[in-house]
């Protein structure tokens, strides 16, 4: 059974980006359609077919070729900080903000490796991830060696807590920072059952 749950998850968590995200777009090309097609009709005289699916796909890549120069980065990030202004606006922005960020972008790569550290009291242990050595006033204020660790929440990996750990007090991990994440957004369902190949030990000593 814990197999099979296993499988379960592991094609809800593929199936849920693709089918929010056609649902978005779907309900964008309808809304566009709804707004321009009828207008248009009456100025050409006949029916149009995909105007919604066209006009669509040209403000996407509209709003890609303005992203991409400075004054249209400056316009989005002014639009998304007057967006986190609004009460439950704010809310709704912001989720779906870490969705598409933890979706479309590679986070992994921030991370170095996988640790378990006691947090937060001991006895109790979590999965962090190493980001970076802690800057060099906290190692000397506090005369040990310590390392950035990202500690992320279930099922949400995108936000978390950042702490200073000495080197010491961490257990590094074999396993990839991929399966890692896995199972934090499983709440532990997604166990990684091997060692990654260049992990394992030689069996043949």
């Amino acid at each position: 059974m814990k197999h099979v749950r296993g499988i379960f998850f592991t094609g809800l968590l593929a199936l849920i980006p693709i089918v929010g995200t056609l649902s978005i777009v779907g309900w964008l090309f309808n809304r566009i359609d709804l707004i321009f097609r009828q207008p248009l009709e009456q100025l050409i005289g006949f029916p149009l077919v995909g105007v919604g699916i066209i006009l669509t796909l040209l403000i996407i890549f509209a709003t890609g070729v303005i992203s991409r120069n400075y004054l249209g980065r400056k316009l989005i990030h002014i639009a998304e900080a007057v967006l986190r202004r609004i009460p439950l606006v704010s809310t709704v922005f912001v989720s779906m903000k870490q969705l598409v960020d933890l979706i479309f972008t590679d986070q992994k790569s921030a991370f170095k490796s996988a640790v378990l550290v006691q947090y937060p009291t001991k006895g109790i242990y979590a999965i962090g991830f190493v980001t970076s050595e802690a800057p060099q006033e906290a190692k000397t204020k506090t005369d040990k060696n310590l390392k950035s660790i990202f500690i992320p929440t279930t099922p949400n990996p995108t936000s978390g807590m950042l702490v200073m750990i000495p080197d010491e007090d961490t257990i590094k991990l074999d396993i990839t920072v991929e399966a890692a994440i896995k199972m934090v957004v499983s709440g532990g369902i997604l166990i990684p059952d091997h060692l990654p190949v260049e992990n394992k030990p030689d069996e043949t000593r």
